[in-house]
């Protein structure tokens, strides 16, 4: 089988990146991958990632859809890639909530299947109850402020000093330490972060924190649900199919609500200890980049046939 995956343009993407990279590492023998801005004729299946780039798709085509469809920025309007959908033999989506939108709208050839961890890099723990709790906030910051800083700031105005400290990882993530460091918090921060040390990163970390308005993934979310880590998120993207109250906590919006709950895991040491074991319980619900391979080439196998 040849597998071409069509990426639209030469801008470059991480999470694109990684996918190619898991894609040749667990393919078998027998498969042929080519990456190429435009698809190469002769191919058996084509795997496109930007396909709204495109004015029309092959036969043998898989679409990924990467970005919220609940997104309003002008980019990633439905129109723009409603045609690409409906062409496509097979539409992944990373989460329920984008099938669920999708099916709606008279578009059921979809699958779900979410992004991976590296089992490689993490590894699940039961995490100790701390005095001082340590928020991950894992995310490159963008200026449309789309990974949710207004709430976090709001947040932060309301968090108790004493029992939470910050981790910040990404790119731009400086300022948003800054900000904590002014309000009176412990807060560290890593703009770049060698990928083989994040493993290490989130057994530092009591809860990964996604306040994001906007999320296709997060690709953070496997890598905490892996570890055994709970979110304090906002029920966007992959989050609700991995959160329930019992090992997590669910972002209302509502900065005073929101910082109440937080408190409380902080504060309650039998809560924040029922909170993380069951966190911990969840860790195998995860799936590995490879298992996330296989079920894409199953379906590359189902076109073929």
């Amino acid at each position: 089988m040849i597998l071409n995956h069509v990426m639209s343009s030469d801008i470059s993407s991480g999470i694109f990146s990684d996918l190619i990279a898991y894609s040749r590492q667990y393919s078998d023998d027998d498969v042929e991958i080519k990456v190429s801005n435009k698809p190469i004729s002769g191919c058996d299946v084509y795997h496109y990632h930007r396909p709204h780039l495109e004015t029309s798709l092959l036969k043998n085509s898989i679409v990924t859809v990467h970005h919220d469809l609940n997104d309003d920025d002008k980019w990633h309007l439905f129109e723009n890639f409603e045609k690409q959908y409906r062409q496509a033999a097979k539409v992944i989506c990373l989460n329920t909530i984008q099938q669920s939108i999708l099916n709606d709208k008279g578009i059921k050839n979809t699958v779900v299947i979410p992004h991976g961890f590296n089992q490689h890099i993490f590894s699940a723990e039961n995490k100790p109850v701390r005095d001082m709790v340590n928020l991950g906030v894992v995310s490159k910051r963008y200026g449309r402020k789309v990974k949710g800083e207004a709430l976090l700031y709001d947040l932060m105005k309301r968090l108790n000093r004493d029992s939470v400290r910050f981790t910040f990882v990404g790119k731009d993530r400086t300022q948003d330490c800054w900000k904590a460091r002014d309000l009176g918090y412990k807060a560290e921060v890593f703009e770049r972060l060698p990928y083989k040390v994040f493993g290490s990163l989130y057994k530092s970390l009591d809860a990964l924190l996604v306040p994001s308005i906007f999320e296709g993934g997060p690709a953070n979310v496997p890598e905490a649900i892996s570890t055994g880590t709970p979110l304090i998120a906002k029920p966007v993207g992959m989050i609700p199919d991995y959160l329930d109250e019992s090992r997590g906590i669910f972002l209302t919006g509502n900065p005073d609500v929101d910082a109440s709950n937080i408190n409380r895991f902080a504060k309650d040491k039998e809560y924040q200890e029922s909170i993380k074991f069951e966190a911990y319980l969840n860790a195998n619900n995860a799936m590995t980049w490879e298992q996330v391979t296989k079920k894409q080439f199953s379906l590359y196998q189902e076109l073929v046939k």
